[in-house]
């Protein structure tokens, strides 16, 4: 994970901006994880949680922010020792203790298991931004039940490949042949990839590159198919499992440039209140929210 670990050093400085309500509609780009990060503390005050846990917490703005909002405990660890750094700071300012926030890799499971026999066992726990960064789901699930209790509350977000059907690029291709295509013998996926690369923009969206070379395209930064995500949760002893969708996209990206982007932003926005099944398809992201058995 050093790779990811340096990605989001070289963004710890301006992390706190995803989640700025001043700069909505100042901003280049859409600001999803502000919405996400109001639908988690919803979620949160519905399940009347009185602790949380945040894995993988950034520079802590968003514990912050809930804590502030329900004032529950909180505790956090992230993988980024300049997020841990800033977030230790962050904390100090608003007059909170700087070691609610610890330095945890998640690929170490006897780091992770000291860290939940030393933090102990939550109402919730969050992972906003960190499955996308991890090979074995199943682990990871896992990781986060070890710090929450019984009848406890999940919030897991993940990257929705599903939303590729509305993207019509090469991510839509992906998806066909890689995902939906799966079984289906490789002469017929030739036949149908060479039809796609006529049909699609299969040059977009472009790759998100950084001059260190630690751009988000170029860590691990998969995408989770709602549907086997939530079987893993399931297998890890969960129920009562719903999803919540956020980062709406009204058009598909890659045509937004030609409607007024004050227009188009708010119709982002408006569809943020949307709980239908449509969240699916036009979003990039989503969260899974399950109960842990007791």
């Amino acid at each position: 994970m050093s790779d990811v670990s340096a990605h989001y050093d070289g963004s710890a400085p301006s992390y706190h901006e995803q989640y700025d309500s001043d700069l909505i509609w100042k901003n280049d780009e859409y600001p999803a994880n502000y919405f996400r990060l109001q639908k988690v503390i919803e979620i949160l005050r519905e399940r009347g949680a009185s602790s949380v846990y945040d894995l993988g917490a950034g520079e802590a703005s968003p514990v912050i922010a809930i804590r502030e909002a329900l004032g529950v405990e909180i505790r956090a660890s992230d993988v980024s020792p300049e997020m841990v750094r800033l977030g230790k700071d962050n904390l100090t300012k608003h007059d909170m203790d700087p070691e609610w926030l610890t330095l945890v890799d998640i690929r170490d499971m006897e780091a992770i298991k000291a860290e939940a026999a030393e933090v102990g066992q939550f109402d919730a726990v969050i992972a906003l931004g960190v499955i996308p960064h991890v090979e074995d789901d199943a682990w990871f699930v896992e990781a986060m039940s070890l710090f929450l209790k019984p009848s406890g509350t999940l919030i897991l977000q993940f990257r929705n490949s599903m939303f590729s059907m509305f993207t019509f690029n090469r991510l839509t291709k992906e998806y066909i042949l890689e995902e939906l295509m799966a079984p289906v013998p490789q002469k017929f996926k030739d036949v149908v990839a060479a039809d796609l690369d006529q049909r699609l923009a299969v040059d977009k969206p472009p790759v998100r590159r950084r001059e260190d070379g630690h751009g988000y395209d170029e860590i691990l930064s998969k995408f989770n198919n709602p549907f086997e995500l939530a079987e893993v949760v399931k297998a890890r002893g969960y129920t009562d499992l719903s999803y919540r969708w956020y980062n709406f996209h009204p058009t598909y990206p890659m045509i937004a440039n030609g409607i007024d982007p004050q227009e188009y932003r708010q119709a982002q926005i408006d569809l943020e209140a949307d709980t239908s099944w449509r969240g699916m398809f036009l979003c990039s992201a989503g969260m899974i929210i399950a109960t842990k058995a007791p």
